[in-house]
């Protein structure tokens, strides 16, 4: 058992986001995160990652296992054909299934492409970056030009930030972020509030190049999508927001992109 005196350390941060530890050890755990925001703003991260992948993934969860994997159907089918000990063919076949059924659980769903994609990457981005209080962008709203160059070039193309400052949001800043297509960047935005909206900007790769606005509904996230000129886009906010439609019109009508 854990002594809770000890230090926390990684391992016990990493325990509290996998809800590993025991109830003493949580309640250290816990009382720390409260004393240290920054290491609470990473938990936090982590959690919010977690909850990203968890709802990728829930699709694998609903998928019954396919019949040509059921061991007792390949166990009987492999004994009939009387070719080797039952003992062997038993084996054999339960290799065989356990090789089977690993390739089955490691298999993706059918790729998420176009503004499905978006969608799925705007969301999980406001998720980690939008929500951490301490480093939430790369480059702050002084550096916006610095921001601009470090897009522009990742993404191969000119992308800017759209002035949302009449609609009463400022921009935070901006980070370059990765994506199973290459690079990707998001624009975070902060009203007098303190309500946070994200956009979210990536190369389309051939897939809807350009499409309609669409709403994007998550759990805990709203926003819209929509596609121009080879470049997708998609605002994402973490409550249902009146004027969130009224937001999208205005950046994709102000985004400075060059297309």
């Amino acid at each position: 058992m854990t002594n809770p005196g000890c230090p926390i350390g990684e391992d016990d941060l990493h325990g509290y986001v996998d809800g590993g530890l025991d109830a003493a050890r949580r309640r250290a755990v816990e009382q720390y995160l409260a004393a240290h925001p920054d290491q609470a703003a990473r938990v936090a991260g982590w959690q919010a990652a977690d909850q990203a992948l968890r709802e990728a993934l829930a699709w694998k969860a609903q998928e019954p296992v396919p019949a040509a994997l059921n061991l007792a159907h390949l166990v009987e089918a492999r004994l009939a054909r009387r070719r080797v000990p039952w003992r062997i063919a038993a084996a054999v076949v339960a290799a065989f299934a356990i090789g089977s059924a690993s390739g089955w659980m490691l298999r993706g769903p059918r790729p998420t492409t176009g503004l499905a994609a978006v969608a799925l990457e705007a969301t999980a981005a406001y998720r980690v970056f939008a929500t951490d209080p301490m480093h939430p962008v790369e480059f702050g709203p002084d550096q916006e030009p610095q921001l601009v160059r470090w897009v522009t070039r990742r993404l191969g193309r000119p992308v800017a930030p759209p002035d949302l400052s009449a609609a009463g949001y400022r921009l935070m800043g901006g980070r370059v972020l990765a994506t199973e297509d290459g690079p990707s960047c998001m624009f975070l935005y902060e009203n007098a509030e303190g309500q946070r909206i994200a956009l979210y900007v990536r190369p389309m790769r051939k897939r809807d190049m350009n499409a309609a606005m669409r709403p994007l509904h998550g759990n805990d996230t709203t926003g819209y999508t929509w596609a121009r000129d080879g470049l997708g886009f998609g605002l994402v906010a973490g409550a249902p927001l009146p004027r969130l439609h009224e937001l999208s019109n205005r950046a994709r009508a102000e985004m400075r992109s060059g297309v």
